[in-house]
């Protein structure tokens, strides 16, 4: 099946487009994140730009559908099974800046305006006092109750569209917080795997084009099941937490250190050779060591294991250079753990 909505070709063909079509475009855009939200729908840039043309064509034909009639528009319309559920709300998020800007350009442009209003006003009142003919004074006067009904036209306008401001920086901050949560990992407060793999992705391909130079350290906590097992899991997620405390206290703020599985940690090391990345593992290998987390008067220890890899080792993808790092890693483990390999 295929759909048409006028405003969405305005905007992907560079019209430009009117107060009443950015008016059109600030519904659209609340019904389409309210839509995804309530069903919870990934906002992808893929996801969020067919459901925008889907609420904009309903809304250019003024259909009145159901949820389930706006579902089967959806799987007909994109020869679809299921609605995908991807992470990335970039495009919102930029979408709902700009409409954000946008509004705020049109409240000046609208309030500058009203101040014309009202001094050309004040022009015609000051004139109105001076003039004697009884029929000019009764044009103005009739000019006055004009202008004055303009700047109600502007101050309701204006209201509306404070609203609308106010609104749209709602579900900005949700964006932002909802893309934030997508990236961090909830009982450490670092990255993510999912997070931390893209970002990987980006430093790899900076390295490729430009040479610009990082390490990756990998670290897997030594017997940690048995600390699961002896203290429980509570006391577990507080290690986990700790550690992932422990890592952002003494990193450089650059650095990129996320959880990437249950007990294991990645961290990138922008800017540093292996050299320099082995001397980090072994700081945070001493720290790890010399760290004793207080569990109801009991003292535990907790010692990690690492392996770390330069960028110009000649690894062919980001997956190539995990594995290596992953080696390296049990390596440390099968010498006795406790340990930094490279």
């Amino acid at each position: 099946m295929k759909i048409d909505c006028q405003l969405y070709r305005k905007i992907t063909g560079g019209e430009a487009l009117t107060e009443e079509d950015y008016r059109e475009l600030g519904e659209i855009v609340k019904e389409v994140l309210s839509f995804m939200a309530s069903e919870k729908i990934i906002p992808s840039p893929q996801n969020y730009e067919r459901w925008f043309r889907i609420f904009c064509y309903v809304r250019e034909k003024n259909l009145n559908l159901s949820r389930a009639e706006l579902i089967d528009l959806y799987l007909d319309t994109y020869h679809v099974r299921d609605v995908e559920r991807e992470r990335s709300a970039e495009f919102m998020e930029r979408l709902a800046e700009d409409l954000y800007e946008e509004v705020r350009r049109l409240i000046r442009s609208v309030s500058e305006h009203n101040e014309q209003i009202t001094r050309g006003g004040t022009r015609i009142e000051e004139i109105a006092s001076e003039v004697k003919n009884e029929d000019l004074h009764s044009v103005l006067e009739d000019i006055m109750h004009e202008v004055e009904g303009l700047r109600n036209v502007n101050r309701k306008f204006m209201k509306k569209l404070e609203q609308q401001r106010k609104e749209i920086k709602r579900l900005r901050d949700e964006l932002k917080r909802v893309k934030e949560q997508a990236n961090v990992d909830p009982l450490t407060g670092l990255r993510n795997r999912r997070s931390f793999e893209r970002t990987l992705q980006e430093f790899f391909k900076d390295f490729k084009r430009y040479g610009y130079p990082f390490s990756l350290i990998m670290l897997d906590l030594d017997n940690f099941k048995s600390i699961n097992d002896t203290y429980g899991h509570l006391v577990g997620d507080r290690v986990l937490r700790e550690i992932g405390t422990i890592l952002k206290s003494y990193l450089r703020a650059k650095d990129i250190p996320a959880r990437t599985g249950g007990e294991e940690f990645t961290i990138i090391l922008p800017g540093i050779r292996k050299e320099d990345a082995l001397k980090v593992a072994e700081r945070l290998r001493r720290v790890l060591e010399n760290h004793l987390i207080d569990v109801g008067g009991k003292k535990v220890n907790v010692t990690a294991s690492f392996g770390v890899v330069d960028a110009g080792e000649g690894f062919s993808d980001i997956e190539d250079m995990l594995r290596e790092v992953d080696r390296r890693l049990y390596e440390a483990k099968r010498k006795g753990k406790n340990r930094v390999e490279g």
